[in-house]
């Protein structure tokens, strides 16, 4: 079976996407972790 470039680029495209999401905004998701962590934790 060969699977040639015309057929992985999309699916890069798609993961270069979701990469540039994770990277525009990993300081609001990092903080957002941290900030339920902290919640979950200080209820005990």
């Amino acid at each position: 079976m060969y699977i040639g470039p015309d057929a992985l680029m999309p699916l890069a495209s798609v993961f270069a996407a979701i990469a540039g999401f994770f990277l525009m905004f990993w300081r609001r998701i990092v903080g957002a972790v941290k900030h339920i962590a902290t919640k979950f934790s200080s209820k005990r």
